[in-house]
């Protein structure tokens, strides 16, 4: 059975960890349920889906450590090449690829 999520971040058929995005507001909302304040507490339509939320947050902050993790390794690299050509090599990869010219 599907439950229509309204007031919730997130969209009733997003059902894949890996998929889901967390915006700011519902981070907000979980740390406050997660919290020891239990006088500011979210309204009760937003814990629905908390235990999906919570999940899909902490992949996302999973998958951000271990980009700034490569990011840093990669800055560290850099910072010792001793040529351009080397430089331009780590970066292009650690960034990936340029964006496209023309965004759609």
């Amino acid at each position: 059975m599907q439950v229509n999520p309204v007031g919730l971040t997130l969209g009733p058929m997003a059902t894949d960890e890996h998929t889901l995005r967390i915006d700011d507001q519902r981070l907000e909302q979980l740390m406050l349920w997660h919290g020891t304040d239990e006088s500011n507490l979210p309204p009760a339509h937003t814990l629905q889906n908390l235990s999906r939320d919570t999940l899909a947050a902490i992949s996302e902050l999973r998958e951000a450590r271990a980009t700034i993790e490569h990011l840093r390794a990669a800055m560290g690299r850099a910072f010792w090449a001793t040529e351009f050509r080397q430089v331009h090599a780590i970066l292009l990869d650690a960034l990936g690829p340029p964006p496209d010219e023309h965004p759609t």
